[in-house]
Order: C-alpha cells, then structure tokens, then sequence
C-alpha cells in the first residue's frame, strides 16, 4: 500500500479538498501507521512551546561582547608574543654578523664584496666549462645573461610550483 500521499496530507498544514479528507478518513481506519503518524502530529502542534526565561536576550548579548573583548585581548597578547619570539630569534641568529659589522664595518664590507666576485667566478667557470663539455652555450653570449636567464628560468619554475600547491588548497565541492 502506497502511503506517501496520506503521509504528506498529515504532515502539510494546508486545507483539504473534500474528497481528499473522506480518502484520508478511509486510510486512518485501516493504517496503524498513518494513524500513529497522525497522533504524533496532533501531539506536536498541541505542545506548549517553552520561552526563554525573562532577560535571555539580553544576558546573551552581554556575554557574546565579553567573549569577543576576551578574545580580542587574547589575539593581541598572542600577537605581540609571537612578533618578540620572531624578532628575538632573528636577532639571535643575526648576532654574529651585526657584532662583525659594529666592531669592523669595513672589513665586514671588504669580505661581503670579496665573497660576491668569489660567488660570480664561479658561476662563469660553471658556465665555462658547461659550454665546454656540451657546446650548447653559445661563445657570443656572455656568462652573466645565461646566469640571468637559469635564475629566471628557477625562479618561474618556483612559482608555478607555489602556485600550484595554493590552487590545490582551495577546498573543492560542497
């Protein structure tokens, strides 16, 4: 036996037609199911609904603005302990190098430079001896461009790889 329509006509808060109510009527005699369903229905909309006690709203309210004051004070103490841990670790490890640069600023500056065209032979004797071994770099183009250009090349190649690893965060579906 099909009970879906009976069920809908007990459960929907709209009129009946006539001949719907005398179906329906007809149903209940016979269905302990329906009948049951029609109870319950009956109970339900008959229960006196509770209210909330006098001044709730108002309670709720005051509550709800000391939560966000409290939180608000939480995240800032959190904030400013976390940028102190940060600057403190990053004055930590950066002591060696300021000390060297306070008690000697131009010998600092002397090895800074020295490392720097230290670092640039050796990237043109990279270069050097990869075009010697794989004559693929040409001899008309200087080192440095093809130094500009593998950086370039690096530094593309992070970015689509960063990128894709923020496309892949984005939460799909529902």
């Amino acid at each position: 036996m099909d009970h879906r329509p009976f069920e809908d006509w007990l459960l929907e808060d709209k009129v009946l037609a006539a001949d719907e109510k005398r179906r329906l009527n007809l149903h209940l005699r016979t269905c302990t199911s329906c009948t049951a369903l029609a109870e319950v229905d009956l109970a339900l909309k008959s229960a006196r609904t509770a209210e909330p006690a006098a001044g709730f709203a108002d309670r709720f309210q005051v509550r709800l603005v000391a939560r966000k004051k409290t939180l608000r004070q939480r995240n800032f103490w959190g904030f400013l302990v976390l940028t102190v841990s940060v600057f403190s670790l990053l004055l930590w490890l950066s002591w060696p190098v300021i000390n060297d640069v306070i008690l000697s600023p131009v010998n600092w500056l002397a090895s800074r430079i020295s490392s720097l065209l230290l670092f640039w032979v050796d990237l043109q004797a990279m270069f050097h001896a990869g075009a010697l071994l794989f004559k693929v770099v040409p001899e008309f183009i200087p080192a440095y461009i093809w130094t500009v250009v593998l950086f370039a090349a690096v530094g593309w190649s992070l970015l689509w790889v960063l990128s894709f690893m923020k496309i892949t965060k984005i939460p799909q579906g529902v």
